[in-house]
């Protein structure tokens, strides 16, 4: 059956010739096997019959893209099966004559990369872990960090550094990386993590209690003035990149409730109300807003969130969407205050509870209008994308698999067009969109880019009105344009992050120490593959490669980058090491495409800091970039160039003033913004001093302005998260929707529900028939449009709501 499937999935032309180019070099790499060993003639038979099949498993490799799930399944468990027998056992040779067996004093030499395993690369031990992450408080804080976090990298950097090494270099030379290795492979190294903690090069806050005000009055909300910037904030800043809110229907729930105090509101939507202004406020005390006396206190607005939607009997209620949606923004929220496990921990309720109610599959039901499948997919794309940027984060694996989603991917349309009841579903345009969202590799074309050759309409011969929309839209082979927009960054957006979820299925998990060192090196050149195709099916205006004057789309364009050039890092980060140390007899090819996948690294960490400015500034940078995580990308591109440095640049020799640069710069950044958040001062000061050790080895010296503060820093307040003053900036949102109610409160700063409920319990139950009305319009509310709100249902005389 895999036979004629094979034969049924016909490459292309390109395809076939990149299959005779695998071809080509797996025989060279036999012929170089062959001629390395002299022996006996069963010696050279058993090496030939070795690099033939090292060619099939080449073949395999390429071969699986094209095949069904199922069949790359049974692939892969086929290779795997055959790398768990030692190498004794594996390699019996065909003729009756005994092989002769290496001693061990040639053991280490003969191997090359089908020899070695995948413990070979930088990652080393991924199966394993040398930590006790339960020996104390600071321990079980930090957690486990997988091999792909950023943090993994900078411990093992300054681990390596200690001593006087150069990192990649081993301990022991004589080390086994071959696939005969048993459960003591690496002892020293494995020593050596027990004595340096991940727990010492944790930049996060996860060690800093949450700063939780229990004496806070639940249903207080800040005067409509603050409340206006405030959301208006969220949705220019963050609802782009995480649009888990409708935002149609919400900005009319939030209008309707400030216009009028009679009307009854459910304790989740308050709850989702207030992880948004949490949100905001964290954003605003980045940037230095000064929005009124309560805009920057995101630690009042979340622990109001959490009395109404997040306390400890949420957990036993059944899943909802808008629960889905407070877990999915507190998620979100401890996230950008670098609340990392927290978060992670968060997420993963978001996503099981959205699993429950099935919004992970696609939905046939009829009966359900489009506009509302719509607005589901978003949610789950949206809980979905945080898990995965966490996972990538944390180097833990995610809480489900690409496998288990058959929802399509949202739709390029902005919310308010599939909002819309005049919306046709079964237009040319919809159709287009919908190929667009549904396919691995667009089909659109990028009017822009493309050659007079393959656009009948070119540039030229437009009106500048013409040319300026070609610039900001996609044409489709049917010839229908598709406009450029939020939407559509985050259909690309979510795109890169269902990749990064391949990418570490594919080289962190933990049964790749058993596969040769040749097959990692063929995942890495599949997962680079994938990369470029992904950004080069990006438009113009999102390419953030391009030096571009328009600035329309320039928080998209940084976007992107940040996590295409963070991906790339990731694919490419085991083979920044001295492979050559560890594998002494790797063919030419396999030398080559080692050093082509190490300076891919470190060029991906380089053009990372070149988006950024060269002077820096926070509050100019973080209106147009994720700022909710800054930090991890710089320092992330901070680590990998100083691992280059600290390898005295073995694989970019004629670089080391641009990797100083760089590496300083990143710093700079990190310096700039420790003032004002305690994950950027410890940032800071971690790269800083390891960023001193590692410049002398390529003849450099560091700045010593960057070991000093900028300004006194008081950790103090910077732990207590919302105590600072806020900077005189002066930052105003720039554009994005404003509500534009004329309702404003004529005193006070408290409105207070008469209906309120002790925030401890089942306050939910308590509560559910108090609330129907406005609790049964926010659960339909995507399934029809904002319709008539409860104003004529007074509350009791003696529950009215006052204005203090």
């Amino acid at each position: 059956m895999l036979a004629s499937r094979v034969a049924t999935a016909r490459p292309s032309v390109v395809e076939s010739d990149r299959f005779a180019d695998i071809v080509k070099t797996s025989r060279s790499s036999a012929i170089m096997l062959t001629a390395s060993v002299i022996g006996p003639r069963e010696d050279r038979e058993y090496n030939v019959m070795a690099a033939r099949v090292s060619l099939y498993e080449d073949l395999l490799q390429e071969l699986k893209s094209n095949l069904g799930e199922a069949d790359q399944r049974l692939i892969q468990e086929t290779m795997e099966k055959g790398m768990t027998h030692g190498w004794e056992e594996s390699s019996t040779p065909v003729s009756s004559h005994k092989r002769r067996v290496p001693d061990e004093a040639d053991s280490h030499t003969f191997h090359t990369e089908h020899q070695a395993t995948g413990r070979a690369g930088s990652t080393e031990s991924l199966d394993c872990i040398a930590e006790d992450f339960n020996r104390s408080d600071t321990a079980r804080r930090t957690g486990f960090l997988g091999k792909a976090s950023a943090v993994t990298w900078l411990e093992k950097l300054r681990r390596e550094n200690e001593g006087g090494r150069d990192e990649g270099h081993e301990d022991n030379p004589r080390i086994d990386f071959g696939s005969g290795l048993d459960e003591s492979h690496g002892d020293s190294a494995i020593q050596s993590e027990r004595n340096h903690p991940l727990s010492d090069a944790n930049y996060h806050c996860d060690d800093i209690p949450l700063s939780i005000h229990e004496n806070v009055q639940a249903y207080q909300v800040p005067p409509r003035a603050t409340a206006d910037f405030l959301l208006a904030c969220y949705l220019e800043s963050v609802h782009p990149a995480f649009p888990i809110l409708g935002k149609t229907t919400f900005v009319k729930q939030y209008c309707a409730f400030y216009d009028n105090p009679n009307l009854k509101t459910g304790p989740r939507w308050l709850a989702v109300l207030n992880l948004v202004f949490a949100i905001s406020a964290r954003y605003g005390r980045l940037v230095g807003a000064d929005w009124g006396q309560y805009s920057d206190d995101h630690p009042v607005y979340f622990s109001r969130a959490r009395l109404l939607g997040l306390d400890a009997g949420s957990i036993w209620v059944p899943a909802e969407l808008q629960r889905i949606q407070v877990h999915g923004l507190a998620s979100f929220y401890l996230m950008a205050t670098h609340q990392i496990s927290r978060a992670f921990s968060m997420s993963g309720i978001a996503v099981r509870q959205a699993v429950t109610l099935g919004l992970n599959l696609r939905n046939s039901n009829r009966s359900l209008s489009e506009s509302s499948k719509q607005i589901r997919y978003l949610v789950w794309w949206s809980v979905a994308s945080t898990e995965r940027v966490l996972s990538g984060m944390t180097g833990r694996p995610p809480s489900f698999s690409g496998s288990d989603c058959s929802a399509p991917l949202p739709l390029p349309l902005e919310e308010e067009s599939f909002m819309s009841s005049s919306t046709v579903y079964d237009t040319p345009l919809l159709r287009s969109l919908r190929r667009l969202s549904t396919d691995d590799e667009s089909t659109c074309t990028d009017i822009s880019s493309s050659t007079p050759s393959s656009v009948a309409i070119t540039a030229t011969s437009r009106s500048s009105r013409e040319a300026s929309r070609a610039r900001n839209s996609l044409t489709d082979g049917e010839g229908q344009r598709i406009s450029l927009n939020n939407a559509l960054f985050f259909l690309y957006l979510t795109k890169l992050y269902c990749l990064d979820a391949d990418i570490t299925k594919l080289l962190y998990r933990p049964g790749l120490v058993d596969q040769s060192w040749a097959n990692v090196q063929s995942l890495i050149a599949g997962c680079q593959r994938r990369l470029v195709r992904w950004h080069s099916a990006l438009p113009a205006a999102f390419d953030f490669a391009r030096n571009q004057r328009d600035q329309t789309f320039q928080r998209q364009r940084m976007c992107l980058g940040l996590a295409f050039y963070s991906s790339t890092m990731i694919v490419n980060r085991a083979c920044l090491c001295k492979i050559e140390d560890r594998i002494p007899n790797e063919t030419k090819s396999a030398k080559e495409a080692d050093r082509a996948n190490a300076q891919s690294c470190v060029h991906a960490a380089k053009y990372l800091i070149d988006l950024l400015p060269d002077e820096p500034n926070p509050v100019d940078l973080y209106p147009v970039s994720p700022w909710w995580n800054m930090v991890h990308h710089l320092m992330q591109a901070a680590t990998v160039l100083m691992l280059e440095m600290s390898m005295r640049a073995t694989h970019c020799p004629d670089m080391p003033h641009q990797l100083l640069a760089a590496a300083q710069k990143a710093v700079a950044w990190l310096q700039s913004m420790a003032s004002n958040d305690m994950a950027a001062f410890r940032a800071w000061r971690l790269s800083s001093e390891v960023l001193r050790k590692v410049a002398p080895k390529i003849g450099r010296t560091v700045d010593d302005r960057l070991m000093r503060p900028l300004q006194a820093i008081n950790e103090n307040v910077l732990m207590q998260g919302s105590s600072t003053p806020p900077l005189d900036s002066g930052y105003m949102p720039t554009s994005g929707y404003m509500p534009t109610s004329s309702y404003m409160p004529t005193s006070g700063y408290m409105r207070t529900s008469g209906y309120m409920p002790t925030p401890s319990g089942n306050s939910d139950d308590t509560n559910d028939q108090a609330n129907t009305v406005w609790d049964t319009l926010m659960l339909n509310s995507y399934d029809n449009d904002l319709g008539d709100l409860d104003a004529t249902n007074p509350q009791p005389p003696s529950m009215q709501p006052p204005w203090e």
